[in-house]
């Protein structure tokens, strides 16, 4: 039987990702996608909570009828890292009872993370709706890589609640 994974393989699940998206093209974590998304990362606080630019680890934009919709994707791998519910509301947990930004689940989930760039998005800038995915691969008891992905739709129309994506 194989050790319990003690290491993230974040790099790996983030290839396996890029490759579920062929097609596409894609912005990694550095590069420019937009001006208006890149100020938007800018504004918005860093998912640890201080100053500074936010990262999503890939980027995209997806044509539509209505207008461009942009795609936030972080990505984890460890086990139990894909998503942090809240019991009362079932909707990624990205705030404290205070009302304040939970920049312990934002950093920690990848859907937390993807939910929380795409609110900056949607917030700071004129795009309508943004994607929010997560994505997580672990390593199970046979050292098989178990991959998750969950994703989420932002809109301004919904209030900004993020509405989970069959």
């Amino acid at each position: 039987m194989a050790n319990k994974q003690t290491h993230s393989i974040e790099e790996i699940v983030e290839q396996w990702a890029k490759e579920q998206l062929k097609g596409i093209k894609l912005y990694a974590k550095n590069d420019f996608i937009n001006a208006q998304i890149e100020k938007a990362l800018k504004t918005a606080p860093s998912k640890k909570g201080g100053k500074g630019p936010n990262y999503p680890d890939i980027k995209c934009i997806i044509p539509a009828a209505d207008g461009d919709i942009p795609v936030m994707i972080e990505v984890k791998g460890m086990k139990d890292a894909l998503i942090k519910l809240n019991e009362e509301t079932g909707l990624p947990d990205n705030v404290t009872k205070k009302g304040e930004p939970n920049f312990t689940n934002i950093a920690k989930y990848a859907v937390n993370g993807a939910v929380h760039y795409a609110n900056a998005i949607v917030r700071h800038t004129t795009f309508k709706e943004v994607l929010a995915i997560g994505v997580n691969g672990y390593k199970d008891e046979t050292d098989e890589i178990i991959y998750e992905v969950s994703a989420w739709y932002l809109s301004r129309k919904n209030l900004f609640l993020p509405k989970e994506i069959g």
